[in-house]
Parts: C-alpha cells; sequence; structure tokens
C-alpha cells in the first residue's frame, strides 16, 4: 500500500468526488482515479461507489476512512517529530590564510 495512494483515497472521500479531489491536490483527475483504482486493488476491496454525482464510500471505504485518518494523523506526527533534525550545524570553524 502505497502512502500518497492513502493521502488521495482521503481527498476523494473528503470531497466527495474525484475531480473535487483532483482539484485540490492539483492534479489530473484520471492520475486520481487511477490511484483509487491502485488502492482498491492493494487491498482487494471497492472503496467508493461511483455515481454521477460523485463517490460514495462503500462499507469497506468507511472503515479504511478511520484507519486513514488515524494514518495521516501519525505522518503528521512524525513529520513534525523529526522536523528539522539533522539541520543544526555546531563545532568549530577555523579559516586559515
Amino acid at each position: 500500500m502505497n502512502w500518497d495512494d492513502v493521502r488521495i483515497f482521503l481527498a476523494v472521500a473528503r470531497a466527495g468526488q474525484i475531480l473535487g479531489a483532483a482539484k485540490r491536490l492539483e492534479l489530473n483527475h484520471a492520475t486520481v482515479s487511477r490511484r483509487v483504482a491502485a488502492l482498491e486493488d492493494a487491498l482487494r476491496t471497492k472503496l467508493f461507489r461511483r455515481l454521477t454525482t460523485g463517490s460514495e464510500l462503500t462499507p469497506a471505504g468507511e472503515r479504511f476512512l478511520d484507519i486513514a485518518e488515524r494514518m495521516e494523523g501519525d505522518m503528521i506526527a512524525a513529520r513534525a517529530t523529526v522536523a528539522g533534525e539533522g539541520d543544526d550545524v555546531s563545532g568549530t570553524v577555523r579559516i586559515g590564510a
């Protein structure tokens, strides 16, 4: 399972449609659709019902939404925890001619 696919899944679930998610993510709608399909293949289940008015979560999609939101929170926390580590410069600099 790919984190980017999960992030795209979250965007579609929140927007309620692939086109809306694509605009928010600044991606082509075909790319968003393809990534959702890849995630569904990886999970071996359908996450959305495609309707003429948008996309509706299936029961499996609703269960996965809870997990994906926890994953998102963990990713944000991980980024905040390690942000800037290794960027601090320390030590003595000597310049000689």
